[in-house]
């Protein structure tokens, strides 16, 4: 029998939730006091090659919280974001740049990427506090785990 840690963290699917996990229950807690209860991942999706996007598919734990539409609606935002953000024009107009001016206009202009990176952690935040954070989810900010998965904390039980 597998023994549920005190601190959940996040982990590949393997089978089916424990029958003591907190999918399904009410949330208790405060986000960012106590540790989450449970984590979902959303995985990073390869189809558009390296192109960085998350897979539009509804995880079941978060069933009875947010609506699939929700939730799709939210990935759908990220994903529109990150494509903006690895727009190669851009990329391309401020590397001409930096390069014609020995790298001067880097101390003067913001990239396009770390702008639209600002505008998404912004998102973020704005799904957390008006969608997430009130049905006791929180999406915590991508970039900290390479944007391999976006990690979706269900409220943390009462240490």
């Amino acid at each position: 029998s597998r023994r549920r840690p005190l601190i959940p963290h996040s982990s590949y699917y393997f089978g089916p939730p424990l029958s003591d996990s907190a999918y399904g229950t009410n949330p208790v807690g405060q986000i960012g006091v106590h540790h989450p209860r449970e984590i979902v991942r959303v995985e990073r999706d390869y189809q558009g090659g390296e192109l960085v996007q998350f897979t539009p598919v509804y995880p079941l734990e978060l069933e009875g919280r947010i609506t699939p539409t929700t939730f799709l609606e939210t990935i759908n935002e990220i994903n529109e974001i990150l494509i903006s953000a690895h727009s190669l024009r851009h990329s391309f107009l401020f590397n001409l740049l930096a390069v014609l001016t020995l790298q001067l206009s880097t101390l003067f202009l913001t990239s396009h990427y770390t702008k639209e990176m600002r505008r998404l952690q912004r998102k973020i935040e704005e799904f957390n506090t008006q969608v997430y954070n009130p049905v006791g989810l929180n999406i915590l900010w991508p970039q900290k785990t390479a944007f391999l998965f976006v990690s979706v904390h269900l409220r943390a039980r009462k240490c």
